[in-house]
């Protein structure tokens, strides 16, 4: 029973501690612990609108993940409130591919996320509530709200208008009247482009139906730099326009807004050719055009005239004009425009663009440079539309300043105008004594004097200023500037002077400013300089008055025991020691000032001040004051050393440092603080037990933690007791002697039975050990008696453990049994046959298949299921009908084609699509045919039809390749046919040159009759037309020569009109044999038969004459007819 009590106690202070010391879990969200930390692990949500709590921490809880499978049709708005006194959490949204929807991390209390228009109905999203900083609870409230999911037709676009102003939806540039869809929670902007023609302005009105307050749209109008241009809202329709702005050629941005609710709209947008408004038709002072609103390119204009112009608060807000003012002059504007309704405003600003003058709020505006000078510079007027648009006048006029006191000044006889600083103070040479200065000043244009005076050493300087109208001040400065005196006052004169000041400006120069406060005029000023010391003695006169010497006597000097400046007369401490003289015992003796002890001696100089016999030095030493008869050191051993000073204050020997009792000579140590000395104390360290007890117990008297060991507390310390922890089993036989709760210990490990978890030592608790006093046994799987240790067959499944580790199986698993494929209780592991179909698994391609063993090409399909057994593509039916083996993967069917039918069977081996029985080349799928015979297939014959001719030749040369028949023309024969020959007759001239580029014997008819020069050589009349220089020599033979000339022609012309007839019989005969010539062969061959008339007209004409022309045929002259040549 004690040994279970303890056990339980054990247990109970380990659950305790696990408790204490532990991680507590969460309750993140109602999980019953912590939310998930990453996407994969995120904690699941309802999809409806609830409230959550959860907890976060940045020491090991920073990131809590949810999930929400949203509903179709929906859209999601997340909540997280904490407490941000010390802490800060911050919130994500995710898509379902874990993309950021929006984000949250703000130091608000309240981070809150929305799908902002973004499509996650029907998708899963997920949440991240990250701690920053801190560690507490939050709350998080999801709202799910409904979605409008209907098909939007924005602008008749077919879906929505963008959202982005970068990107927006382009529409045409006309007047249109359009219709969209917008939601706040969803599809809040929709975004409208337009290209704005030149010289058009755009307007726009939005309306919608729904009144209620809940719904509200706006409008927004922007230029092409995303500048406002106009925007509405909290009204129905909402209505923009560019007004006058120039906005053409440009690109413009309208945005339609939903600030609340969702709604459908209509958007009216009108464009306006505002090419004849006044805007593109100003004419601003005569400029032509529009003046700019730039000072950097402001219109120049001259003063004295009156100038008209437009401006507009939309368009053209501003118009600058220049103008240049003279020297000695001034400048003044007036504006005035008609519209009551309107308000400009003009400015007058100076070179610098600083403003001068400026009005507002009055028809007509008046500027002036008034007394600020601006002559000889250019100013600038500006015209300004407060609001409203339309003309204006603006009149400049130039104002003489030549006779103003302002530009005729004589400021202290300078010849003009005082300075107005420090830096160029006039300089006034005034000498000691009065000198009278005259000045001139102007609130506005002259507001400050500055005069420089030198004043010599020893002297000082009053000034006096008196004036006529106005408000001055006068200031008085040192030389580095700083004010000495100043009078600033209506009561006249305005005084200052350095008197009673404390300021000494001798040997320097002071400056004077005479400040205009108001008003303008002139001036006049007094300077008196005057000196310091009377009678030259070096104290100055109001020194000596205050000092009661004698300022106009030299010889009478002021009192000044100390040196210090100050006569003794003004002077509290006479003697300069630091002490008051009505305090000062010595107030003449600057090295004593008291004498405490009244002996005559002062305290610097006595060495015991108080008179207590004891020297100040070593008062100070002990502590006492040396200043104070009644303080005395103590001195308790009376050695003559005070026991500040004396390291043995009661003289026993023990310094004051370790003795306990320093002032007692009996007792120097006090072990327990009880006051008592250890000499008198019978219990030295206070804890109960005599001195002489703790001797004998073996525990220190001096150590109050040190007391005898009394484990069975019977009173009698261990060191005498027999049975120390007083559990009635003397120490020499108990295993545990000093625990009244154990005697016995089994496994010897230094822990009681009654408190050891593990009575045996075999390191598994009692309470799990099945054999808790045997070592070696502490399991029973099958429960039959037998420790696990000892048992063959632990799981009693009938498989001997050993048989299972090496089968595989789990030895201590029922259910777990070696794999025994055939069941003939032999494990598949030790099996040389596990499928049992004879076959052993070494041999075995397929060693779990008793259908099948082997697999000839390892396609892994057995044998007897493959249709092709050696895997060479070939079935096993078809090869041995091709002539191969079925089972050689080497013979394969003969297939020159590889169609995949064997040449067998193939009725096309070369699978050119020509039969083989017609085929010439049955296994060339590149030829099948050879029209010549000789061998070569036509493809690659290059003279298919054996003509001699390549077939590319005849290609060219127009004749059939592949007709033996068909052969080209070649004139010459040389193989190179007329059609792309240069010189068909080879006759050596190329054809462009050859008059008879088919006759190679003729080339050259220089007559120009028609027939060649080489058969119809050149007659005298030919050589003479070609030889001129000889014409008149032989003029009577040409005449001659014309005279038979013409006979012969009139007799040729009956000839040649025969000839013509009988050349048409000869064409008709020709024709019959494919022998026809053109006509101009015919007028050739007539011409040739004159030449051969004129030629021989002295000579007969031969019987029979042979033309090339005309090949095989001659012509009888005599019977006139042409005959067959033999």
């Amino acid at each position: 029973m004690m040994a279970n009590r303890a056990k339980v106690g054990i247990i109970t202070i380990l659950l305790l501690f696990s408790l204490i010391t532990g991680v507590v879990q969460g309750n993140d969200a109602g999980s019953g612990g912590d939310a998930g930390n990453s996407f994969s692990t995120a904690t699941s949500l309802s999809s409806y609108s609830s409230t959550y709590y959860g907890n976060l921490s940045t020491t090991n809880d920073t990131n809590d993940y949810y999930s929400i499978n949203m509903s179709n049709d929906t859209g999601i708005h997340v909540a997280v409130n904490f407490d941000t006194t010390n802490n800060d959490f911050d919130l994500y949204l995710y898509s379902s591919t874990q993309s950021t929807i929006d984000s949250s991390y703000s130091w608000s209390s309240n981070e809150s996320v929305s799908s902002n228009g973004t499509s996650v109905g029907g998708t899963t999203v997920f949440l991240r509530v990250a701690a920053y900083s801190g560690s507490g609870d939050y709350t998080m409230i999801i709202s799910i709200f409904s979605v409008y999911t209907g098909a939007q037709n924005d602008a008749n676009t077919g879906g929505d208008a963008s959202d982005s102003q970068t990107s927006p939806t382009v529409l045409n540039s006309y007047n249109a009247t359009y219709y969209g869809y917008v939601d706040n929670n969803v599809d809040e902007y929709d975004w409208y482009g337009f290209s704005i023609p030149n010289n058009y302005s755009i307007s726009a009105s939005l309306s919608w139906n729904n009144t209620s307050s809940l719904i509200d749209l706006d409008l927004h109008l922007f230029d092409s730099n995303s500048t406002y241009l106009d925007y509405s809202y909290d009204n129905n329709p909402e209505n923009v326009s560019s007004g006058s702005a120039s906005i053409g050629g440009t690109t413009v941005t309208l945005l339609v807004r939903a600030w609340s609710g969702a709604e459908n709209y209509t958007l009216l947008v009108n464009f306006e050719n505002i090419s004849n408004s006044q805007v593109f038709n100003q004419n601003d002072a005569n400029s032509g055009g529009d003046v700019s609103g730039d000072f950097s390119s402001a219109y120049n204009l001259t003063g004295n005239d009156t100038y008209y112009g437009w401006i507009s608060d939309s368009g053209d807000i501003n118009d600058i004009y220049a103008v240049y003012v003279p020297p000695l002059f001034a400048i003044e504007a007036t504006m005035f425009w008609n519209n009551s309704g309107d308000d400009y405003d003009l400015g007058l600003f100076d070179e610098n663009e600083s403003l001068i003058d400026s009005s507002f709020y009055s028809n007509p505006e008046f500027v002036e440079s008034g007394g600020i000078n601006v002559s000889d510079s250019i100013v600038f007027v500006v015209v300004q539309a407060g609001t409203g648009e339309g003309n204006y006048s603006v009149n400049i006029s130039l104002v003489n300043q030549t006779s103003l006191p302002v530009f005729n000044q004589d400021d202290a006889y300078s010849g003009g105008d005082a300075g107005n600083g420090f830096s160029n103070a006039t300089s006034i040479n005034a000498s000691s004594g009065i000198s009278y200065w005259p000045g001139y000043i102007d609130d506005s244009t002259d507001e400050y004097d500055f005069y420089s005076v030198f004043i010599p050493v020893d002297h000082g300087i009053t000034t006096s200023l008196s004036y006529s109208q106005g408000w001055l001040g006068i200031y008085l400065y040192d030389s580095s500037n700083s004010q000495i005196n100043y009078s600033l006052s209506q009561q006249q004169p305005l005084v200052v002077s350095t008197n009673n000041t404390g300021s000494y400006v001798g040997d320097s120069n002071v400056i004077i400013e005479i400040w205009g406060y108001s008003g303008s005029g002139e001036y006049n000023f007094t300077i008196s300089i005057f000196t310091l010391d009377a009678d030259e003695d070096g104290y100055y006169d109001d020194v000596e008055n205050s000092c009661g010497s004698d300022a106009y006597d030299s010889l009478s000097t002021p009192l000044d025991t100390d040196a210090d400046g100050i006569c003794d007369a003004l002077d509290n401490d006479d003697d300069g020691d630091g002490v008051d003289d009505s305090n000062d015992s010595f107030p003449t003796d600057p090295s004593e000032n008291s004498d405490i002890d009244n002996d005559g001696i002062g305290d610097n100089s006595d060495d015991d001040d108080d008179g207590d016999g004891w020297s100040d030095t070593d008062e100070l030493d002990c502590n006492t004051d040396p200043n104070d008869y009644t303080s005395i050191p103590l001195d308790t051993d009376n050695d003559g050393h005070c026991n500040v000073g004396d390291d043995d204050d009661d003289g026993d020997g023990q310094p004051d440092s370790t003795d306990a009792f320093p002032l007692d000579y009996e007792e120097w140590l006090d072990t327990d603080y009880d006051g008592i000395g250890n000499n008198a104390d019978t219990d030295d360290d206070g804890d109960s037990y005599d001195d002489e007890l703790e001797i004998t117990c073996l525990s220190n008297p001096l150590l109050s933690s040190s007391i005898p060991l009394d484990t069975d507390d019977d009173g009698e310390c261990d060191e005498l007791d027999d049975d120390i922890d007083g559990d009635g089993v003397s120490n020499d036989v108990d295993a545990s002697p000093l625990d009244s709760t154990e005697q016995l210990d089994t496994d010897g490990d230094g822990i009681g039975d009654n408190a050891d978890l593990d009575d045996d030592g075999d390191g598994y608790p009692d309470d799990v050990d099945v054999f808790p006093l045997d070592v070696t046994e502490w399991e029973d799987f099958d429960s039959d008696g037998v420790g696990d240790n000892s048992d063959s067959d632990d799981d009693g499944d009938g498989w001997l453990d050993d048989i299972e580790i090496f089968c595989d199986s789990n030895p201590f698993s029922f259910a777990s049994r070696p794999a025994d494929f055939d069941g003939d209780l032999s494990c598949d592991k030790m099996d040389t046959d596990d499928d049992g179909d004879g076959v052993l698994d070494e041999s075995d391609v397929f060693p779990y298949d008793e259908l099948e063993w082997s697999d000839l090409d390892s396609d892994g399909i057995g044998d007897r299921q493959d249709t092709d057994d050696d895997g060479d593509g070939w079935s096993d039916i078809d090869e041995p009908i091709c002539g191969s083996d079925p089972l050689d993967g080497n013979s394969i069917p003969l297939d020159y084609d590889s169609d995949n039918i064997c040449d067998e069977m193939d009725l096309d081996d070369d699978d050119d699509s020509v039969p083989d029985i017609t085929d010439e080349f049955p296994f060339n799928p590149s030829e099948s045919s050879d029209i010549d015979r000789d061998g070569i297939g036509d493809n690659a014959d290059t003279d298919a039809d054996g003509d001699m001719w390549p077939d590319s030749a005849e290609l060219i040369c127009l004749s059939d390749p592949l007709d033996a028949s068909s052969i080209p023309i070649d004139t010459d024969s040389d193989m190179t046919c007329d059609l792309i020959d240069p010189d068909d007759d080879n006759d050596g001239i190329i054809d462009i040159n050859d008059l008879f580029p088919k006759d190679v014997s003729e080339w050259e008819d220089l007559n120009g009759d028609g027939l060649g020069d080489n058969k119809y050589p050149l007659t005298l009349l030919d050589k003479i037309k070609l030889n001129s220089n000889i014409i008149m020599p032989i003029l009577a033979v040409i005449i001659t020569i014309i005279a038979i000339v013409s006979f012969v022609l009139s007799r040729k012309t009956n000839k040649r009109d025969e000839i013509k007839e009988d050349l048409d019989k000869y064409d008709d005969f020709n024709i019959d044999f494919g022998l026809h010539k053109t006509n101009e062969v015919n007028e050739n061959l007539i011409k040739s038969q004159e030449e051969e008339n004129i030629n021989n007209q002295s000579e007969d004409i031969a019987p029979l004459e042979k033309f090339d022309e005309y090949p095989g045929w001659l012509w009888d002259s005599v019977n006139e007819e042409w005959v067959p040549e033999e």
